[in-house]
């Protein structure tokens, strides 16, 4: 039969382009799961401030228990290390808001330094506080926005972006350090 075994065109060249292509398949698929793992993000949740501080947490700067009302719970936190960001969700009860109301101005756009906020990718973080921040939008949300910044090094300082929702008593912070 012609084209087929010794007596037609030969098949190498057909089998070695094929195998080029498997082994680039494998090669994309094996190098795209390795470097899902690759990155800097880490997730964690804790049912309270507690909690929170007895894992580390506040102490490693992750969740700012200075800044958290006291009763926070069902605080959910990622962060990524490069560029050292974090985003954090809790709950509060109402009457333990000292801490939020004292350490925290409120503003009514956000500043450069935030108005763009990276997009974690996790579920609890609602979109309209994810790329260029859009203030009525936020609001219609129901969230109010509040601004705290300080000295995190020499050369830069730690930026806090949080939007309170008052009526679910839930808020949401952006952490980012800036230079």
């Amino acid at each position: 039969m012609p084209g087929f075994g010794r007596s037609g065109s030969s098949g190498k060249p057909l089998a070695i382009a094929v195998g080029a292509i498997l082994l680039f398949i494998v090669g994309w698929v094996v190098v795209s799961r390795v470097g899902l793992n690759l990155n800097d993000h880490s997730e964690s949740f804790y049912p309270s401030l507690a909690e929170a501080g007895k894992d580390g947490a506040t102490t490693r700067g992750w969740i700012p228990d200075e800044l958290l009302p006291r009763s926070s719970r069902a605080i959910h936190e990622i962060h990524d290390l490069s560029p050292s960001t974090e985003w954090c969700a809790f709950e509060f009860v109402p009457t333990d808001s000292q801490n939020l109301l004292t350490n925290l101005k409120r503003v009514d756009v956000p500043p450069p330094s935030v108005s763009h906020v990276p997009n974690p990718g996790v579920s609890w973080w609602p979109s309209v506080l994810a790329g260029n921040l859009d203030v009525q939008k936020i609001r219609n949300a129901g969230f109010d926005l509040y601004f705290m910044e300080r000295p995190a090094t020499s050369v830069g300082s730690a930026v806090w972006l949080f939007a309170i929702d008052w009526f679910t008593r839930s808020g949401l912070l952006l952490q980012q350090v800036a230079r």
